[in-house]
């Protein structure tokens, strides 16, 4: 399978944009059976697409980290700090980055979302 990125704002847009207006125009008219008889047509999965999906899993990136640096003023001067991009940079971001008085907070906000944030294989 081969992708050519040049033609992904012209051709494809087309072809998408289309796709997705029949499918409206099924959807707008209440033609449930035409359009489940569309969508399913090209929703169907054969070997091929199942080999491409398998290709696609073992070469997934883990989902990026949302890790910023931060700055500090020392001695008047600015000084930046940037973290490992890992849970434990991200942690040590926090910490450097808010009052220690606030940091109870921080934790408890961090706890609420920690498992969007999680390693998934």
């Amino acid at each position: 399978m081969k992708v050519d990125r040049s033609k992904l704002r012209t051709v494809a847009f087309k072809a998408l944009s289309d796709f997705l207006a029949k499918l409206h125009i099924y959807k707008s008219m209440g033609d449930y059976d035409s359009a489940k008889k569309f969508f399913d047509h090209y929703s169907e999965v054969d070997e091929e697409m199942l080999k491409v999906r398998s290709l696609v899993l073992i070469n997934k990136l883990p989902r990026r980290l949302e890790l910023q640096p931060n700055l500090f003023l020392r001695e008047n001067l600015i000084s930046y700090k940037d973290y490992e991009p890992n849970f434990e940079g991200l942690i040590q971001s926090y910490v450097e980055r808010f009052d220690p008085n606030l940091m109870e907070d921080v934790l408890t906000e961090f706890l609420k979302y920690a498992d969007l944030f999680r390693y998934r294989k």
